[in-house]
């Protein structure tokens, strides 16, 4: 088994063999937690934390040991949610690293060879985020009433794959379109508005199709 250090190797990160136990993601938790500037860790890690619930969700275990193993899945899932959301805190609160010598400060930015794939993929839909609002604010103030037409209609026709989770009967969609009827379990591709209707209400959720 690998355990994850703070003083670990960077070529650690290319190693894609390695595993990890219960304690090593405590561990690499709490690291994250009392270093104030962002750590390196392995590229794989959260492929390789998916790998472990994946093995402990699917050990048949009866009474008090399907508890355990319960218990297991539910503190290494709350873990790497609070890994996720501590290093992201960071990006946002502290963009830029303070390297010091004997001599001298210097102000750096974070090296996003830090980052796994995976946050690299958070910190792309964001910067889209960004780009968008400052597209409609500049659209706005500038008075082009034209380009925000341009972005009515896109997401107007913007469609989204959901699931079913109850029933739902024939509806027209807000293009004028028949859907439906949906049993539990059915997929379907809806108009945006429509779509987000449904997930708030309990009735869909959402397929995120990885791009």
């Amino acid at each position: 088994m690998t355990t994850i250090r703070e003083d670990q190797d960077p070529e650690a990160r290319n190693n894609t063999n390695s595993s990890l136990t219960i304690e090593d993601v405590y561990n690499l938790l709490v690291t994250e937690i009392q270093i104030p500037t962002l750590q390196s860790i392995p590229i794989d890690t959260y492929q390789n934390i998916a790998t472990l619930l994946g093995d402990i969700k699917g050990q048949g275990y009866e009474g008090i040991e399907a508890k355990i193993r319960d218990r297991m899945v539910e503190m290494i899932s709350k873990s790497v949610q609070l890994l996720v959301e501590c290093r992201h805190q960071k990006l946002i609160e502290y963009p830029y690293e303070i390297s010091s010598s004997a001599s001298s400060a210097t102000t750096t930015a974070v090296d996003y060879s830090k980052l796994t794939d995976e946050e690299k993929y958070i910190l792309d839909g964001e910067k889209e985020s960004d780009k968008r609002r400052n597209a409609v604010i500049a659209a706005t103030i500038n008075g082009r009433p034209k380009v925000m037409e341009s972005m009515s209609a896109k997401i107007r026709a913007k469609q989204i794959v959901i699931r079913f989770i109850k029933s739902m009967e024939q509806f027209i969609g807000v293009d004028m379109t028949k859907y439906g009827p949906f049993q539990e379990e059915d997929v379907a591709v809806l108009p945006f508005e429509n779509a987000r209707s449904f997930i708030e209400k309990g009735i869909a959720i959402e397929i995120h199709i990885v791009r």
